[in-house]
């Protein structure tokens, strides 16, 4: 029974430290175009579910907003906290996939896993290479936690590490990362703040209750 006892455990530990959980990265994103501003970037993710949080803070401007897949619709939803400017209530809208258009490199794509390992935040990383025509992005990306986070891609279609992903099919989130054009220049970047596992729910990936589809009377 001892010995039985033990077997399991190690299979339970084989499949990973995140087995059945999700994780939530937080990072620093800096943009050389949008110089000024403080953004933080939050990403919650599970095996088939995700919402990006985004605050952004300049001069005139603090607010935060999500994004949420919503793949049965294929549509993006997305609303920010609080009431939106002249809205009579909390408002939340929709994209339909068809219509989301990414800013990125366009072309061939070269996707290289280096092999070489660091460890993130306690979590073991690998770092990837995506090349196009005019960038190059280094990310890491989670070896221990293997959700197939590039299926989200066609929601953000100007992530280069997602495209990254998608391209190859990788299991993983990326960490950090940092984006140059052909001459070394920065493009954009971000920076790991903190990640941690976590039991994520079904309603962590909603629209609050409390908020109506713009140009309806209710959902």
């Amino acid at each position: 029974m001892k010995n039985i006892l033990s077997a399991v455990l190690l299979l339970m530990l084989s499949t990973g430290l995140f087995a059945g959980k999700g994780l939530i990265v937080t990072q620093k994103y800096t943009d050389p175009h949008q110089k000024g501003a403080s953004i933080t970037v939050t990403w919650y993710v599970t095996d088939g579910q995700c919402k990006m949080q985004m605050h952004y803070a300049d001069d005139k401007m603090n607010t935060t907003s999500y994004f949420i897949p919503d793949v049965t619709n294929s549509r993006l939803l997305t609303y920010s906290d609080g009431k939106a400017p002249g809205a009579p209530q909390n408002t939340y809208y929709t994209v339909p996939i068809r219509e989301i258009k990414g800013d990125n490199d366009q072309g061939h794509i070269n996707v290289t896993q280096t092999g070489e390992t660091k460890t993130l935040a306690g979590m073991i990383c690998e770092k990837v290479i995506v090349k196009t025509p005019a960038s190059i992005t280094e990310m890491w990306i989670t070896k221990d936690f293997k959700a197939d986070f590039y299926t989200f891609h066609p929601y953000f279609q100007s992530s280069y590490e997602l495209m990254g992903l998608e391209e190859k099919e990788l299991k993983g989130v990326p960490l950090q990362s940092v984006t140059k054009d052909n001459a070394g220049v920065v493009i954009n970047s971000y920076e790991l703040v903190t990640a941690t596992s976590a039991d994520l729910k079904p309603s962590d990936f909603t629209v609050p209750a409390d908020y109506k589809l713009a140009g309806s009377s209710g959902k």
